[in-house]
């Protein structure tokens, strides 16, 4: 059977709905499950063991990395917003260790995504081309995660929006997982700010940070590097700490691993930061 995708149109059409005087709750704002079963249809962005597949290589293999990953923070229990959930890694993980709701989380459209805006590129040339391109490439994202939601038998939640603005009516998360996404985003804070309002205990950011306390934040890529177009700023240890005692939190600990990238063939590093609210 071919892959079921939902389009944009539908989405929007569904959503407009909403705003013209529907009650929005819960229900539904959440995506109903699409059936994959192809990984042609597939783009993999985390290294999945799949039933019938076997390991499906990709960029990131993150396997029996969970618990360094989000600092040692206990699941078990406890209900949790995968924020970029990509292929749902961290969501199926986060399942398996106990967790009593979880909600994956990413972009319904491309052009909530924002890159660098380098001269030759299409982004800038031709933003409306570049969106129908980039949409195509998130929906096999997204069938990616589906893939993965059927076979691993996932009770998952799904919602696709805009991380500047999550809706209330999602409800309340014991704690927040925001692994490797800050940094794409042009505007951190604001999204900080979004999450911060849906989650009541802690909130787990995988970040490359600088080690200083100053309130820094540094612009990532140079003009003569237009493929880094996608990382924009590395913020201060100190920045993140300001910007969540705004929000109502403060920084628990902060770890630092390896973790291997596939695409690069190479170990990154990366930090955690486990902030509480207070």
């Amino acid at each position: 059977m071919a892959a079921r995708t939902s389009s944009c149109e539908d989405n929007d059409s569904s959503r407009e709905k909403l705003n013209m005087g529907e009650e929005t709750t819960k229900d539904s704002l959440l995506e109903r499950p699409r059936f994959v079963d192809r990984l042609e249809d597939c783009f993999f962005y985390h290294a999945m063991e799949l039933p019938g597949f076997g390991l499906v290589p990709a960029h990131w293999d993150l396997r029996g990395r969970f618990g360094d990953y989000v600092g040692g923070v206990d699941v078990t229990g406890k209900s949790v917003m995968d924020v970029g959930a990509a292929t749902g890694f961290l969501t199926f993980e986060a399942e398996k260790r106990g967790a009593t709701r979880v909600l994956s989380f990413d972009m319904s459209d491309a052009k909530q995504q924002t890159f660098l805006p380098f001269k030759d590129k299409l982004y800038y040339r031709d933003h409306d081309r570049w969106a129908r391109k980039y949409n195509e490439e998130i929906e096999q994202w997204k069938n990616a995660y589906w893939l993965c939601h059927r076979l691993l038998n996932s009770r998952a939640e799904v919602y696709y929006g805009n991380i500047y603005d999550l809706p209330p009516a999602l409800g309340q998360f014991d704690i927040a997982i925001v692994g490797s996404v800050l940094e794409h985003l042009s505007d951190q804070i604001t999204a900080l700010a979004s999450i911060a309002r849906v989650t009541k205990e802690t909130i787990v950011i995988v970040t490359p940070v600088l080690p200083t306390e100053e309130h820094i934040a540094r612009l990532e890529p140079a003009a003569d590097n237009p493929d880094y177009d996608f990382t924009w700023w590395r913020y201060s240890v100190g920045a993140y700490r300001e910007i969540l005692k705004i929000l109502g939190f403060n920084i628990a600990r902060i770890t630092e691993a390896q973790y291997r990238y596939e695409q690069g063939d190479c170990l990154e590093t990366r930090s955690t930061i486990v902030a509480v609210r207070n």
